[in-house]
């Protein structure tokens, strides 16, 4: 069997270009050929290629190039232009999903529904939509999610409240009867050696007790709760050696300038460190103390899975799909994303609570092992495709 996978504009290989590879690559073992369809000129077609994955090269057509949400703006004459490109970079998808010989389309997002779901349609193959992280539906995006939901024969999400929350009950209601819920697989063994890592080091005194977060830098991901919770526990511990590090490239400039402005208000310009976007998360979660993910609106992110594979405690918001795969006070901890105080409280028992920590991280690997294997991931994943 034969997949033809779409992921438009890829960007870096960031969380879902890494985790299309890896189902790639697990659904590989099972009999199912993934040709990954994307732009040559991205990490994640070099890397297909690199693995030995059939690739696809798919360029965006005319105004389809501009990201961030700038398809859906403009004029009048410039929205023509979008629909034009879109109907015609739709009919190229058909031809190269025919031509490929497919059984099976996946696609992933409502930015891969507007540039490929009448494709898939036209090609007349199955649809897997993979919905991935989304916002909750609304205007143009709206009209997308319901034309993903009627043409795909299944609907994948990351948890379980994810379809009443992205489409509402209504919507969610009329096609639940399409929906997956299957819990993304991580590279277990790749992250082993990370693992070792982290137990074979020793704090030594005067190490600083290093916060770790990781994401680009925007308001969805909420920097600015952490720095206020920063902020409290200073006031409390004011000769506490604490770092944070924030790794993940800037999205949002005005919101990067508003968040710097705070640090340096608050006095922890010294505190915090801007580490950019970085390849390697992993060496900097074996060196951290903890990993927190304040966001507002979440999937199951990558980062969480990782860290918790990697034996480092985690901190989460209740945002998405993260309460389900962070078990309150046994893998981690699930702090409200509107409550500095809480995150403040929580990083001061950490603090105080080093061998407490230590157990929340053993459990964290102990609860990866068992439920986040690329094995359980593919398998249900394969029986998926298999059935469409």
């Amino acid at each position: 069997m034969k997949v033809f996978a779409y992921m438009p504009t890829p960007g870096g290989l960031t969380g879902a270009p890494r985790r299309l590879l890896t189902l790639a690559s697990v659904l590989r073992e099972q009999g199912i050929e993934m040709c990954i369809a994307t732009q040559r000129d991205s990490d994640l077609f070099r890397a297909a290629e690199e693995q030995g994955l059939d690739t696809v090269e798919v360029e965006p057509v005319g105004v389809l190039r501009q990201r961030h949400g700038a398809l859906f703006g403009g004029n009048a004459v410039f929205r023509l232009k979008a629909l034009f490109s879109l109907l015609v970079q739709n009919l190229g998808i058909a031809r190269k999903i025919r031509k490929h010989g497919a059984d099976v389309v996946w696609i992933r997002g409502s930015k891969g529904i507007a540039f490929a779901g009448l494709g898939a349609l036209l090609s007349r193959r199955p649809l897997v939509w993979d919905v991935d992280y989304e916002l909750p539906s609304r205007g143009v995006v709206r009209w997308l999610h319901r034309l993903g939901l009627w043409a795909a024969k299944r609907v994948v999400f990351q948890y379980s409240a994810a379809p009443d929350a992205i489409f509402g009950l209504e919507l969610a209601a009329r096609y639940r009867q399409k929906f997956r819920t299957i819990i993304p697989g991580i590279d277990l063994p790749s992250l082993e050696p990370f693992r070792a890592k982290r137990m074979a080091s020793e704090r030594r005194e005067g190490d600083p007790f290093v916060i770790l977060q990781v994401g680009t830098i925007c308001d969805r991901k909420n920097q600015q709760l952490l720095i206020d919770a920063l902020g409290r526990v200073r006031q409390a511990r004011p000769d506490a050696p604490i770092r944070v590090q924030l790794a993940g490239g800037v999205f949002e400039e005005a919101y990067a300038e508003a968040l710097k402005e705070k640090i340096n208000a608050a006095g922890l310009g010294e505190d915090v460190e801007f580490l950019g976007w970085r390849s390697d998360v992993h060496e900097l979660m074996a060196s951290a103390d903890v990993l927190a993910m304040p966001s507002r609106d979440e999937g199951v992110p990558n980062t969480v899975q990782e860290a918790m594979a990697i034996g480092l405690p985690v901190l989460v918001s209740e945002a998405g799909g993260m309460p389900e795969v962070v078990t309150e006070g046994e893998t981690g901890w699930i702090l409200r994303g509107d409550s500095p105080e809480s995150w403040a409280h929580r990083i001061g028992w950490c603090l105080e609570n080093r061998k407490g920590l230590d157990e929340v991280g053993q459990h964290a690997t102990e609860f990866a092992v068992e439920r986040f294997g690329t094995w359980q991931w593919g398998a249900e994943y394969g029986r998926l495709i298999a059935e469409t």
